[in-house]
């Protein structure tokens, strides 16, 4: 009896090859899916942190400020956020591909029946395409609604993971183009084995040139808006990276086959040689694992480095914890004082960072006590070396304050004024420049009793009651002045007796003369007696940076002489040695000296000192606020990064959500490729179950190879990650992160979060390597020779 069934028509046969690989094709939807949650997920994230950015304000610190802090965060974002979607849109580019070219070989009969009832190559293009958009848009309808979902759980809200939809489309509208040519290709079948590998050639050389030019143009780069180099950075370093795992992973394997097949036993010598002759299918396998595990090293070490590169500026920057400027005021002990007893603060002192000019070089000069260098100066990721700024060269100025004693509360100086040349004493002025127990100087007026007049030798105390500050105090100099008279005063001081009032009596040995219209001198300074009589008064001890010890061309022993920018005032410091930055400033071109002597020093050059203009706190950076509150509402600034440094570092979980998103798709198209494979070698379980191997055995055998694939693909990408992480992360983090120094440099990694990662991709290759040994078994229980030719 004749069919009298109607052909087929060409869409129903169409509907009919798609409806047979619908497994395939949901793999493709669903890496689609995948990558447009990822990207919807990464700019929801980072449009959250700029949107939070600031909030609260840092404390003192105006409204405007902050913003222009958030604005310059958000213009480095936007150079560096690109990186993130182009390096998820390579992944599921790749992944959508090869799951293109396993449809096209797995149904290739039905290619050949198509194209028999007369499918031209055109209709050929617009069914591919077709295929192809209703893949991409059902993927992309997935991971709009999983984006919502995950954005609502991180709290940013479902309409953030939807605001992205501009991205997601192009996405879409890219995977679509790439899985319908994939396909095409695949079922076309034109290309030469010869100029498939001439094309793969060329690609593999355009990415190491492109990688050079990355690597040698990214320390260049400054994230002040895009900046191509940045926004293809890392897709491209990774990319070449993991090209260069897959070339080593195929010459690893053949090398591997040949020792492996000399063993008389079955194993290892087969699973070895199916992985060798079967390159081409594992490749996509082994690149998409390797580039995500490259990539998950990549985000551990940004991430680490980052932190490090960020909060150790930032500690370098401030020089302790916790810092308020006073300029234009100066530091009072009081204020040091109330400082520490903010909740939090462990310690404060008073510091200075003022601007100098050494030459014709503009740098910087930063003083702080000897004694707050162990506990208040920041070492800064072990960037500053406090032992280093203590350091001291012989012949260079001392100072020995006196001790007042801890019952002190005042100071009472005796001085004897003898007229000269036959004129009669004119009274003076009394002054003492003192120290509280945190180093912090401070000038205390002494008064008294008017002295005789019209006598040509008088005797004159003056006393004074010690200010609010920390003690016990000390006695660093004695300044003498006199008032304004017609005329000029021609007569010496000499110190008779000092105590501290409630303390014990000073023995201090001073005097000073008044001559040629001097109206101000120094009476008596705590130098420990190397003070200059004459002649050129010596140089205080430095530490200075590299840097600057470089561009004058002098080193450790050598004298260096320096202005304070602004004034006339001048002074000398002798190298005491090399450091590689100063605490408290960002400036490359750098000294430090202690306090202490800094004071001295300038008090042998004149009659006056230059205050700290700073106060320095060890404590717990979320003190600030009332930090700020203590020192009359002063913006503070501490060793935690700012708000721009913030609102970048909303890079570092965009980059462990594209990692994850990188993961899902790797083991998406892993799964496929696996399934794929399993069904084009059914035939050789029955060859196997001929030779009388069993159905453990076999399944033994596949799980072995498949484990050493993606085991050897992991071990490959973790290389490779931190390959890319030595040459590029440094570079990187310097791109888009204002604000970060360039002692700040080498590669940290976040070894917990990168396990964790690495530990998750692993189980899931296990669990597709397990599940493909299984479904082996199975098969391999039934199977037999010839059984698809039935």
């Amino acid at each position: 009896m004749p069919d009298r069934s109607a052909p087929a028509s060409a869409a129903r046969l169409l509907r009919k090859r798609s409806a047979a690989r619908a497994g395939l094709l949901a793999s493709a939807a669903a890496t689609i899916a995948v990558a447009v949650a990822t990207v919807c997920l990464v700019l929801a994230w980072l449009a959250h942190a700029v949107a939070g950015a600031g909030d609260p304000p840092p404390p003192g610190v105006d409204a405007e400020d902050v913003a222009d802090q958030v604005a310059a965060g958000a213009a480095a974002l936007a150079s560096a956020s690109p990186a993130l979607v182009l390096l998820v849109a390579l992944l599921a580019g790749t992944a959508v591909a090869q799951l293109a070219r396993l449809i096209a070989a797995a149904r290739e009969h039905e290619t050949a029946t198509v194209r028999a009832r007369g499918f031209s190559r055109a209709q050929a293009w617009t069914t591919d395409a077709a295929e192809g958009a209703v893949v991409a848009l059902a993927g992309t309808v997935v991971g709009l609604i999983v984006a919502a979902a995950a954005s609502a759980l991180v709290g940013a809200g479902a309409l953030a993971g939807l605001a992205a939809w501009p991205w997601a489309l192009a996405l879409a509208v890219l995977l679509t183009a790439v899985f319908a040519v994939a396909l095409r290709r695949g079922e076309g079948r034109r290309t030469s084995a010869r100029t498939t590998r001439t094309t793969t050639a060329a690609v593999v050389v355009v990415l190491l040139l492109a990688t050079g030019l990355v690597v040698w143009q990214l320390p260049l780069a400054r994230g002040a808006g895009f900046d191509p180099i940045v926004a293809i950075a890392p897709a491209v370093v990774l990319s070449a990276a993991a090209v260069v795992a897959l070339a080593v992973f195929g010459a690893a394997a053949v090398a591997w086959a040949r020792p492996a097949a000399s063993s008389p036993a079955l194993e290892p010598g087969y699973p070895a040689r199916q992985v060798a002759r079967r390159i081409p299918i594992f490749a996509v396998a082994v690149l998409l694992v390797a580039l995500t595990v490259a990539q998950a090293v990549f985000t551990a070490a940004y991430g680490a480095t980052w932190t490090a590169a960020t909060s150790d500026s930032a500690a370098v920057r401030a020089g302790a914890d916790l810092r308020v400027d006073t300029t234009p005021q100066a530091v009072t002990p009081t204020e040091v004082a109330d400082a520490s007893a903010v909740p939090g603060v462990v310690a404060a002192a008073g510091a200075l960072a003022t601007d100098i000019e050494v030459g014709e070089l503009d740098a910087q000069l930063v003083a702080a006590p000897v004694t707050s260098l162990d506990t208040v100066v920041t070492t800064a990721g072990d960037l500053i070396d406090t032992a280093a700024l203590a350091a001291t060269v012989d012949g260079t100025v001392t100072a020995e304050p006196v001790d007042l004693g801890d019952a002190a509360t005042g100071l009472r100086v005796t001085v004897q004024v003898a007229g000269q040349n036959g004129t009669n004493a004119i009274p003076v002025l009394l002054s003492a420049v003192l120290l509280d127990a945190t180093g912090t100087p401070a000038v205390l007026t002494l008064t008294g009793d008017p002295a005789p007049q019209g006598q040509a030798l008088v005797t004159y105390t003056a006393q004074g009651d010690l200010p609010d500050g920390t003690a016990p105090w000390r006695l660093l100099a004695l300044l003498l002045g006199t008032p304004l008279t017609p005329v000029p005063p021609q007569e010496s001081v000499t110190v008779v007796s000092a105590e501290a009032i409630g303390g014990a009596t000073l023995e201090l040995d001073g005097s000073a003369s008044l001559t040629n219209q001097t109206r101000e001198s120094v009476l008596w300074l705590a130098d420990g007696g190397d003070g200059a009589t004459g002649a050129e008064p010596p140089s205080v001890s430095a530490a200075v940076t590299h840097a600057l010890a470089e561009r004058l061309g002098i080193g450790v022993g050598d004298q260096v002489e320096f202005r304070y920018s602004g004034v006339g005032r001048r002074g000398a410091a002798t190298i005491a040695s090399l450091v590689d930055a100063v605490p408290g400033t960002s400036a490359a071109l750098a000294l430090f000296v202690p306090m202490e002597t800094l004071l001295v020093s300038q008090l042998q050059r004149g009659t006056s000192i230059v205050p700290p203009d700073a106060v320095w706190a060890a404590g717990d950076t979320a003190a600030a606020d009332a930090y700020s509150a203590a020192l009359d509402d002063r913006p503070v600034e501490t060793s935690a990064p700012g708000v721009t440094a913030r609102v970048v570092g909303a890079l570092v979980p965009g980059w462990w959500i594209a990692t994850v998103g990188s993961a899902a798709l790797s083991l998406v198209a892993a799964l496929a490729i696996v399934q794929t494979l399993a069904i084009a070698r059914r035939r050789e379980l029955g060859v196997l179950r001929a030779a009388g191997v069993t159905a453990g055995r076999q399944a033994r055998m596949r799980a072995a190879e498949l484990g050493g694939v993606f085991g050897a693909a992991v071990v490959l990408g973790a290389a490779a990650g931190v390959l890319v992480s030595v040459l590029i992360v440094p570079s990187l983090v310097r791109a888009v992160t204002p604000g970060i120094l360039s002692i700040a440099g080498g590669v940290d990694i976040a070894w917990v979060p990168l396990g964790l990662a690495i530990a998750a991709l692993v189980v899931g290759l296990g669990a597709i390597v397990a599940a493909a040994a299984a479904g082996v078994r199975r098969a391999a229980r039934t199977a037999t020779v010839g059984e698809e030719s039935r």
